[in-house]
């Protein structure tokens, strides 16, 4: 056989290199196609369980809110007449009190069960709200201010209970522990942090005395760690908490 010269060697391992580039580039777009096929495939399944869940989630909360709220309220409403009818009946007076207690738990639960609650706007106006309500009725004057500016944020189901239920109790050991004339609620959006202020002019504690444990402290230490927070206690002219909340796509 006659040999190959340089030229035709050079051009034999020309088009080999270039057909084994080839090949690997087929290779890899086939790759790339296969892999967004499984994605799109993925991301149509994960949609449709999210919007399976999301219906699951409606159903269950009107269910809750036709079949255990409605009969709740009615009982309720009897327990309230019946309190004010035997005002010196201790144990009618206590009923009346636990089933009112119940009554609050039980639209918590419709609340945060229903799906159309999961944005950023409606928990910082529930937590308002539902703040407002417990000071009604314990002679401190309450005050509650809100950002103008809510950005169109939808929050997982167990962060916004987090959330709430940290407002909550920061406001409940106001109530029960400051002997307070007057408290403020802000809440501030800024740099993608959410600022949860609760603020009364009462007699003030310290964080760090053992007399404190009972006061909810580890609750919203503990709710503060799972939102991903800071919190920050100051004792001047009464107590006020600080917690600031990243609004991060694991937590939120």
């Amino acid at each position: 056989m006659p040999e190959k010269t340089l030229p035709s060697l050079i051009l034999t391992n020309y088009w080999f290199y270039w057909s084994v580039i080839i090949v690997l580039i087929g290779i890899i777009i086939y790759i790339l196609l296969k892999n967004r096929t499984y994605r799109n495939k993925f991301d149509s399944k994960y949609s449709a369980q999210n919007e399976f869940i999301k219906l699951e989630r409606q159903r269950i909360s009107g269910e809750i809110h036709d079949e255990v709220g409605s009969g709740l309220s009615a009982i309720k409403l009897y327990a309230e007449l019946s309190a004010r009818n035997k005002p010196n009946i201790e144990e009618v007076r206590q009923l009346s009190d636990m089933i009112n207690d119940i009554s609050e738990k039980i639209n918590e639960v419709i609340w945060s069960t229903n799906s159309d609650n999961d944005s950023l706007i409606n928990i910082i106006y529930y937590i308002e709200e539902q703040i407002r309500k417990l000071f009604e009725h314990s002679g401190i004057k309450f005050e509650g201010n809100l950002p103008n500016d809510i950005p169109e944020i939808t929050i997982k189901s167990q962060s916004r209970r987090d959330f709430y239920l940290l407002a909550k109790e920061i406001a409940h050991n106001a109530i029960k522990h400051s002997q307070a004339t007057e408290v403020k609620l802000n809440i501030d959006i800024s740099n993608g942090i959410i600022l949860l202020n609760i603020k009364d002019n009462g007699l003030g504690f310290d964080p760090n005395s053992k007399k404190v444990k009972g006061m909810g402290l580890s609750n919203i230490k503990l709710r503060t760690q799972k939102l991903k927070g800071t919190l920050k206690i100051e004792n001047y002219k009464g107590t006020a908490i600080l917690v600031k909340i990243p609004i991060d796509k694991n937590v939120f």
